[in-house]
């Protein structure tokens, strides 16, 4: 987001413009993760050749399907819609990814639920409600953030469902920078690509990648992006792959609570703007019991799931 800023003050302040910009970004950055990625496993000693005997399990290209939803979809929006809103109130919406996936994983993957799943889902929601009551102050479209940022929790879900259904039967560690980065990076910029042709600015693709390499804070704060996010895109599908969609989802989407302290922190630095109000730290709070309800019993949560 940082970064998104530093380079939309030369562009046209539209919904538009920053939706094409967090594509762009997007691509960039899960394109050179998908290849940092592929040189890691390549020194941990898995051979080029298995990404090829990869793409021959037919079932494992139904990752590059869901980073249709994880990308243009889910991350594309939720980064949009907490430009608006802020980063808390947008990881309270997005907090609802392990609910949604909860019912979806009963449905398609027959993992297991009971009244205790209910009751988290139930917390999870009046989290959300809580926080959303009131815009901090200094935050300007809060509402029209919120319900930008509701797509993302629909899309991440139902990609957490399909992706956990494919590595069952591949290397999560390689489906992922193969068909969730690079594959969905292209599927970005192809997005990206029609979204300008349409609105006829097919021109900020270029400016954009100009901006990026003209300012080196711009590429510092990219590269960071891409380590974390390769670090996060990697960790969840194993996740997925031990302890299943729902309790996974749960671990990556408690960032409403993380994002109180990191967001303070970074304000005080004056890397970013951050407020948040009192009813989002305890609608933050409300939220991620809810989630740690969702994955049932605490000394479960990192079991492998009963398949």
């Amino acid at each position: 987001m940082t970064a998104s800023e530093r380079i939309s003050q030369s562009f046209p302040n539209v919904i538009v413009f920053t939706y094409v910009l967090t594509l762009v970004i997007l691509s960039f950055c899960e394109f050179c993760g998908g290849i940092l990625m592929i040189i890691f496993n390549t020194i941990r000693g898995i051979p080029l050749a298995e990404y090829l005997r990869i793409w021959r399990v037919k079932s494992s290209r139904t990752v590059l399907g869901a980073s249709i939803l994880g990308g243009p979809v889910a991350t594309a929006c939720s980064i949009v819609g907490i430009s608006f809103c802020g980063s808390t109130y947008g990881n309270c919406i997005i907090g609802l990814t392990p609910v949604i996936t909860a019912i979806l994983g009963t449905i398609f993957l027959k993992e297991k639920t009971g009244i205790r799943v209910f009751v988290g889902i139930i917390l999870t929601v009046a989290g959300v409600v809580i926080a959303s009551i009131a815009p901090p102050e200094g935050v300007s479209h809060f509402y029209l953030g919120l319900i930008i940022t509701a797509a993302a929790p629909i899309g991440y879900a139902i990609e957490a469902i399909i992706s956990t259904h494919a590595i069952d039967v591949s290397d999560p560690l390689i489906v992922c920078p193969l068909y969730r980065m690079i594959g969905g990076s292209l599927i970005e910029l192809l997005c990206a690509l029609i979204v300008c042709a349409a609105t006829g600015h097919v021109n900020w693709i270029t400016q954009i990648f100009a901006v990026i390499f003209s300012e080196p804070i711009i590429l510092l704060f990219l590269f960071m992006s891409i380590i974390f996010l390769t670090i996060q895109y990697n960790g969840i599908y194993v996740a997925y792959s031990y302890c299943g969609a729902t309790r996974g989802s749960a671990i990556l989407f408690s960032t409403p609570i993380w994002s109180i302290p990191i967001g303070i922190v970074m304000s005080k630095m004056g890397i970013i703007s951050f407020s948040v109000t009192t009813l989002g730290i305890l609608g933050a709070f409300v939220i991620v019991v809810g989630i740690l309800i969702v994955l049932a019993k605490p000394s479960e949560l990192f079991n492998l799931r009963d398949v």
